[in-house]
């Protein structure tokens, strides 16, 4: 069993229509969990209520929501984000602030970041893929 994190850019897509993640995600083994992270659902419904489709985009998203996990950001993932945050600074290598706590849920639950960003590359023994085509 392999969890995986998705980031904002590959649920965009996913709600987007774009079929090669979809696909993916489809054949995947049964036992796979998919899911979101706190910060990335922030940012999820940033992109519902900025949309010219309010209504119709946050209803896609609730939708979206009843078939993933949803990754909670508690003290034990604030504690690894500060861990994470002052490596990078010493490696002169800083990754934006939300996404080392999309990191740092990653590395609490053991998951894999589903991502076209290229800065979580530079965090240490963090498992990532692209799915986007």
């Amino acid at each position: 069993m392999t969890g995986y994190l998705l980031d904002t850019n590959h649920v965009s897509a996913l709600l987007d229509g774009v079929t090669a993640i979809r696909e993916r995600i489809e054949a995947a083994d049964p036992g796979d969990l998919f899911g979101i992270a706190v910060p990335i659902l922030g940012e999820l419904y940033f992109r519902a209520y900025a949309s010219q489709r309010r209504e119709e985009n946050l209803a896609q998203l609730a939708d979206f929501l009843t078939r993933v996990m949803v990754w909670e950001y508690g003290t034990v993932e604030a504690r690894e984000f500060g861990q994470i945050q002052a490596e990078q600074k010493r490696k002169g290598r800083p990754i934006p602030a939300i996404d080392a706590q999309i990191t740092a849920v990653a590395k609490v639950n053991h998951l894999t970041v589903l991502t076209a960003d290229r800065h979580f590359s530079f965090v240490d023994d963090l498992p990532i893929e692209n799915w986007l085509p």
